[in-house]
């Protein structure tokens, strides 16, 4: 080989590693800036609002996953409900588009359930509001968090699996009140004939109030507390 052809091999070879090089930068970087695209437009937290008819309604379900719900008591036939959504991170540290996730009202008979599909729960973090007419009987159920809830003339149950369900019903209403907490504490107060059971990491305690509307609140880790609240 001459020399001027073995100088202008030797030549080209960095300048062919350079452009390579810089093209591969330039995907690198338009892979980053699409993937980014796509994470800013995908919405990670809605808020949904609903109002449901309860007329002829006897019984109430609220079905929850991971977070907390508030709950009142309210006047007239419209129950209504405020569902915040939040995305949690996943083990990629990613969160997932909640935009088409969404409240599932369902009416058997005269029984309500109000929920969110089971398959969408994952990685979601769920924070309800309701606010909820007096019915025959209210069903509460939460998996992991904070249940706090003002209810009126019903008969009550809550199963909280891990957490804290505070609980206040009227004197004049409850009938037999029970709590019960696997790992944890469980209490009563306002009510009459009082008992307390504790055993070395479990409780439960029984009470009675002025009514027939009996309240049952059960909690798997945590404290699980009733209030008896006069007039």
């Amino acid at each position: 080989m001459k020399a001027s052809n073995l100088k202008t091999s030797v030549l080209k070879t960095p300048v062919l590693k350079t452009s390579v090089l810089k093209t591969s930068i330039i995907v690198l970087l338009i892979s980053a800036a699409t993937l980014l695209a796509g994470t800013s437009t995908a919405a990670t937290s809605v808020t949904r609002n609903h109002s449901v008819d309860v007329t002829d309604v006897e019984e109430i379900v609220l079905e929850g996953g991971v977070g907390s719900m508030k709950i009142e008591t309210t006047t007239g036939t419209e129950l209504q409900v405020e569902l915040d959504i939040e995305a949690e991170r996943n083990w990629w540290g990613r969160r997932r588009d909640v935009d088409d996730i969404d409240l599932k009202i369902s009416r058997s008979g005269n029984r309500l359930t109000i929920e969110v599909n089971e398959h969408d729960l994952d990685n979601l973090e769920l924070h309800w509001r309701v606010a909820m007419p007096e019915v025959e009987k209210t069903s509460i159920n939460l998996g992991v968090g904070k249940i706090i809830a003002d209810v009126g003339d019903t008969e009550l149950n809550v199963d909280l699996g891990v957490g804290e369900a505070r609980i206040s019903v009227p004197l004049q209403h409850a009938g037999l009140i029970e709590t019960s907490a696997g790992v944890g504490d469980a209490s009563i107060s306002g009510g009459t004939d009082t008992v307390n059971d504790r055993a070395t990491v479990s409780a439960k305690a029984r009470s009675h109030g002025a009514g027939s509307r009996d309240v049952d609140v059960q909690v798997g880790v945590g404290e699980a507390s009733v209030a008896l609240l006069g007039n």
